[in-house]
């Protein structure tokens, strides 16, 4: 029961609920140098929006009216075209700005600054992967305004700390209505009872409870992360991407996925217990399967664009796709030779 409680605590522990990176912010293009507001805010109308409200306010400027419907076309492009000379472009990401968030800009001389200012584990993590590393600086500004929305930052604060802070409490919010049903406690004691050491699932019922209830409240908070980035105004600069991606190691994913065989693959880490557990059982596999199913085991670090695409926030994670290439099943955790061959056969392999 020690042993299982210990177990169950460093699986909670290894559960990543979000990466919080140190980002500054910039002042506001509407504030002056006192950091106080000027109190003026332009609004930009789509010109799409304008095209039935033309001749209304041509008429209250008192010009005349057009006496058919050809002539009312002509006065609208016209003004058309007088407004898109005059109405400003949004601006590109290009050159040094890598990003913009929301009006807000993340320049590459920040990301490498900032970069600089990681910890060893997670500048390793990101070494291959600075693409990926901006994407988390996107979250995090997201996350600051969406904080500060909510009074939990104060407006015009430059605190990190205050910053930090009130991301916490943004994200406490996301979990506090998750609960487990007990019916969900009793299914996962019966498909990990293997891993229970003999443990009675009375016993255990409450570690399960907890478990599970960071794993929701995990699952909340990549939810609301997935729905404010896919919400917000945030322009990219392609080229910088582009350079980014064509530099990584190739994937070798990608090509199992394309020769019709159910494909089973692994991400962990060298330094990680029951990643090692799973090593001998993949390099067996492989040989036994060769030509009934792709057996692919990577490290996480190496190729952190399939950890965020999957979203793994444990390792090892196994994920199962069929035999066209799609997600079919994923399991978090230590699996043993036996469960991966019935996943396998699942999808369609002939074993």
């Amino acid at each position: 029961m020690k042993n299982l409680s210990k177990i169950l605590i460093i699986v909670a522990l290894i559960i990543i609920i979000a990466v919080v990176i140190t980002f500054k912010n910039q002042p506001s293009k509407n504030e002056n140098e006192t950091g106080e507001s000027s109190g003026l805010e332009t609004v930009a109308i789509p010109l799409e929006q304008t095209k039935d409200l033309i001749l209304s306010e041509q008429e209250k400027e008192g010009e005349p009216k057009a006496e058919s419907n050809e002539q009312a076309e002509i006065i609208k492009e016209r003004r058309i075209e007088t407004l898109k000379s005059v109405q400003p472009e949004k601006k590109l990401a290009e050159g040094d700005v890598l990003d913009i968030v929301e009006g807000e800009e993340i320049t590459e001389q920040e990301l490498e600054s900032e970069y600089k200012k990681l910890s060893p584990q997670y500048r390793d993590m990101f070494k291959n992967d600075k693409d990926l590393y901006l994407e988390q600086l996107v979250i995090k500004q997201l996350l600051v305004q969406k904080a500060t929305e909510k009074g939990y930052i104060p407006v015009g604060n430059t605190n990190q700390s205050k910053e930090d802070t009130g991301i916490q409490k943004l994200i406490s919010e996301l979990g506090n209505d998750v609960d487990i049903a007990d019916s969900e406690l009793e299914q996962f004691y019966q498909e990990n009872k293997g891993q229970m050491q003999g443990a009675a699932y009375e016993e255990v019922k409450n570690d399960i409870r907890n478990y599970l209830v960071q794993q929701k409240q995990g699952e909340h908070v990549q939810q609301y992360i997935d729905q404010i980035r896919q919400e917000a105004d945030v322009v990219l600069n392609e080229d910088w991407i582009a350079r980014q991606v064509a530099a990584k190691p190739k994937n070798p994913l990608t090509d199992a996925l394309k020769n019709g065989l159910p494909t089973v693959l692994d991400l962990g880490s060298d330094s990680c217990v029951p990643c090692q557990m799973m090593m001998p059982i993949f390099a067996e596999l492989e040989k036994e399967l060769e030509g009934k199913a792709n057996v692919i085991l990577l490290q996480i670090a190496d190729y952190r664009d399939l950890s965020t695409k999957y979203k793994v926030r444990v390792i090892p994670t196994q994920i199962f796709f069929d035999q066209n290439g799609g997600q079919y099943w994923r399991h978090e955790g230590y699996l043993s030779k036996e469960d991966i061959l019935k996943k396998l056969r699942e999808t369609g392999a002939e074993l």
